[in-house]
């Protein structure tokens, strides 16, 4: 570890020498697979596992989804606590995380202690990346320690030698307590929780959240942090000098991606673990990972014992922002998320990410608006939508009348201008919108 980088030979690697030794890895991951569990050696079947580090056979093997693992799961031949996921005995099982189910039921993963130490060097080296250091004063705000972001989290800032202060789980006005009480100077949690808490620290404490310790924000599990005026509003929110997006997930690894000072963007930080690829999500076919490409993130776990995953289909959408070194002295591809798959709705022939409407409002009204807003469907399973979509905003308190119908119509036209979509505004008092602390949706179904 050096001043700014946490694994420094990882770190500088050259993107293309750290994708040939991941490969390199896949052979003899493949080869122990086939023979540890039940669900991969079915998978595997006629695949030479030998050759798998070539191109034209690893592109055979077949993806894995969330509905592969959640099937494999809960339809399992053997009595693994795990199902037949699991590539470990029982015993060996250490540590158990549970991914959040806001996709459908929840898929249980585990980690043996040398996954477990894995998990957390490589999470440290995303918190790392982010801001957190020794000296840092660590609020985390998830309340679930189940959850990819609760136990994984809290492990990976302990190992950095920080100090963690785990407020996630309190009532908001306990949590500002503690925040003022600790001097907390950095928070970690979600874009949209940043904001309310600010706005709640500033109702308990009354005085603007700016004037406490908080000077890092570090938030993810939401897609929006690269937007210009999300960043403004948690910038004077917290007179943040740092804010900072970072990315996992709990089927792959809790921390794959972490924003550098040079930002906007998050680098890769997981190399010597898991193996990522970038696919056209409609194909299926490789996409190189250059300037301005976009694809879905495909994830290979070669070091994980207890419950790997093989070429998994994230769902997570991205945008190549640069692949040359980085003023920062890393050398992995610096992306953003721009929505996920399971996201995607579809007005008449459009596809649109909810995250896309967001960032449309926000960067032209986040001064006119309260912050928070959402997507209303008639069902739970709506996708497809022939009228405008319900699209509901908060307005700050005592706004309204008949200012606010010609606030209607722009924001409406510019989301249509720029997305080709047509939504309709409906404005909510403020506080309507709920916003918890870890993965806030932004489309509900009407009860």
């Amino acid at each position: 570890m050096t001043d700014q980088l946490w694994d420094p030979e990882f770190d500088t690697k050259p993107w293309d020498e750290l994708q040939a030794w991941q490969r390199a890895q896949l052979a003899p991951f493949l080869t122990g697979l086939a023979g540890r569990s039940p669900f991969y050696a079915a998978r595997l079947a006629g695949i030479d596992a030998r050759r798998a580090a070539e191109p034209q056979l690893w592109t055979q093997v077949p993806f894995t989804t969330k509905d592969d693992l959640r099937a494999g799961q809960q339809q399992a031949v053997t009595d693994n606590m795990l199902g037949d996921l699991q590539g470990v005995e029982d015993p060996e099982v250490s540590q158990v995380i549970a991914s959040s189910g806001t996709t459908g039921a929840p898929v249980f993963f585990g980690l043996t202690e040398e996954d477990r130490l894995a998990w957390t060097d490589s999470i440290a080296n995303m918190f790392f990346t982010a801001g957190i250091r020794k000296d840092s004063v660590v609020a985390l705000t998830t309340g679930m320690p189940l959850v990819a972001g609760g136990m994984p989290y809290a492990d990976a800032i302990r190992r950095i030698g920080a100090t963690l202060v785990w407020v996630g789980g309190q009532t908001p006005a306990r949590m500002v307590a503690i925040t003022e009480k600790l001097k907390v100077d950095t928070i970690v949690g979600t874009a949209s929780f940043a904001t309310f808490f600010a706005g709640r620290c500033a109702e308990v404490l009354e005085r603007p959240a700016s004037e406490l310790a908080v000077r890092t924000i570090i938030a993810g599990g939401e897609p929006g942090l690269g937007q210009e005026a999300i960043r403004g509003r948690i910038r004077s929110d917290w007179g943040a000098t740092r804010i900072s997006e970072v990315m996992g997930l709990g089927d792959v690894m809790s921390g794959l991606w972490g924003e550098c000072p040079e930002g906007p963007g998050m680098h890769f930080t997981a190399g010597r673990n898991v193996y990522v690829e970038l696919i056209d999500p409609d194909t299926g076919d490789i996409v190189e990972w250059t300037p301005g490409a976009k694809g879905e993130a495909v994830y290979t776990t070669f070091t994980r014992q207890a419950t790997p995953v093989l070429r998994f289909r994230s769902r997570d959408h991205l945008e190549v922002l640069a692949t040359s070194e980085c003023a920062c002295g890393r050398t992995a591809p610096v992306v953003r998320c721009i929505g996920r798959t399971d996201d995607m709705l579809i007005y008449k022939a459009m596809n649109v990410f909810p995250s896309a409407i967001r960032d449309v409002v926000m960067e032209g009204f986040s001064a006119e608006i309260a912050g928070p807003l959402r997507l209303r469907k008639e069902r739970t399973e709506q996708v497809r939508f022939d009228d405008p979509i319900p699209l509901e905003i908060e307005l700050p308190a005592g706004a309204g009348g008949p200012e606010a119908g010609d606030l209607a119509w722009r924001i409406g036209e510019r989301v249509r201008e720029r997305l080709r979509v047509r939504v309709a505004v409906e404005f909510v008092d403020p506080g309507t919108i709920a916003i918890g602390e870890y993965k806030n949706a932004l489309t509900y179904a009407r009860a």
